[in-house]
């Protein structure tokens, strides 16, 4: 009640012309208790909310937000079921399923995420086979930003800006997405985000500093993946993906608890193979056998989290075998493997990821 209250009552304080203090005589209260109902902090007892609705000529439900609450309620069950669609690998049925929650809700932000998620996802399976319908999903997921970024205000177009300025880096259009980074900040540093905490305190503190650990292990991740991309000196790239488990390690520490989390094992797999894979090529046997057991453990943390629980596949996750199996028959296959492969500490490995290997939904 008090978000949705709130707003829609000072929105009707205002359409009247009326002050707080104005206001405060009409309903016999003080003008504190008005400002406090504004801004959230308090609500006006049950007994006044009918004479409210009645003086401003609208119902208790529209003062309370519930069509509102419900609208939101509903938006998020098709936010959810074209997710599941998405993850369960059926790509066209959850874009169809988009396109039409987007008739009943234009403006929902995340179902337009979720929709041009589903379009990236089809359009790299058909880069090569299909190039002409992999064209109509590059198209729809440009206009399909477009739309989001007009129709809503800068600060909640952003984050459609940046994910067309991806899309258009990946597709080689540089010129296109130099254009969406001169609509950007300028400056991480002087923003709201670094310094939020100054002015927050209690639970309101507390989960601020969780978002803002999170965004920002996001953020130093991206840059240091980018420097790696560039990076020439084998050692430093180790060191590259080392620094980005750690960062995963903080963020899942601080910002949820330390709870074990899909999110935060799966790069820790990838980061710790290609470590591996990386003392190999520097005929480093006893780092790179350490890191590849390094990489089954978070496989089977990974699993005793997610795949144990969910056995569908996760977000990009193209095959229908599960991530051990993958990483026995595609990764630990690879060439440079070949200098442990005679281990028994690889082989132990292999027969460790077969074991737990099978099919995924």
């Amino acid at each position: 009640m008090t978000i949705y209250f709130g707003e829609k009552f000072k929105q009707l304080r205002k359409d009247k012309n009326l002050t707080q203090e104005q206001i405060a005589d009409i309903f016999h209260v003080s003008p504190q208790s008005v400002s406090r109902w504004e801004t959230g902090s308090n609500n006006p007892d049950i007994d006044i909310l009918p004479h409210i609705a009645i003086y401003f000529n609208v119902t208790v439900d529209e003062l309370l937000g519930t069509e509102t609450i419900a609208k939101a309620e509903k938006a998020k069950e098709y936010a959810h079921d074209i997710w599941s669609l998405r993850v369960s690998g059926k790509l066209e049925k959850a874009i169809e399923l988009a396109r039409k929650a987007l008739k009943i809700y234009p403006t929902n932000s995340e179902i337009h995420v979720q929709l041009v998620v589903a379009l990236s996802e089809l359009y790299f399976k058909l880069a090569k086979v299909d190039p002409e319908k992999a064209n109509e999903c590059k198209d729809e997921i440009i206009s399909t930003n477009k739309r989001m970024i007009n129709l809503t205000d800068y600060r909640s177009s952003l984050g459609h800006r940046v994910q067309l300025l991806r899309n258009y880096a990946l597709w080689g259009m540089k010129e296109e997405a130099k254009e969406i980074i001169e609509t950007l900040p300028d400056e991480i540093w002087y923003t709201k985000e670094p310094w939020l905490a100054l002015v927050l305190e209690g639970e309101e503190w507390r989960k601020s500093q969780k978002i803002r650990i999170k965004n920002a292990g996001e953020l130093f991740v991206h840059i240091v993946n980018d420097f790696k991309e560039k990076e020439t000196s084998t050692l430093q790239k180790i060191e590259c993906h080392k620094a980005i488990i750690q960062i995963e390690k903080l963020v899942n520490t601080i910002a949820y608890n330390g709870e074990e989390r899909d999110f935060a094992h799966w790069p820790c797999v990838f980061e710790s193979i290609y470590i591996a894979q990386l003392y190999c090529d520097l005929n480093n046997a006893s780092d790179a056998l350490e890191w590849l057991e390094k990489a089954v453990q978070h496989t089977l943390h990974y699993l005793n989290f997610h795949e144990e629980k969910y056995n569908y596949r996760p977000w990009g996750w193209d095959s229908k075998r599960n991530l051990p199996w993958v990483l026995w028959e595609e990764y630990l296959m690879r060439p440079c493997f070949d200098f442990i492969r005679n281990d028994e500490r690889f082989n132990t490995c292999v027969e460790t990821l077969k074991a737990n290997s099978r099919e995924l939904k």
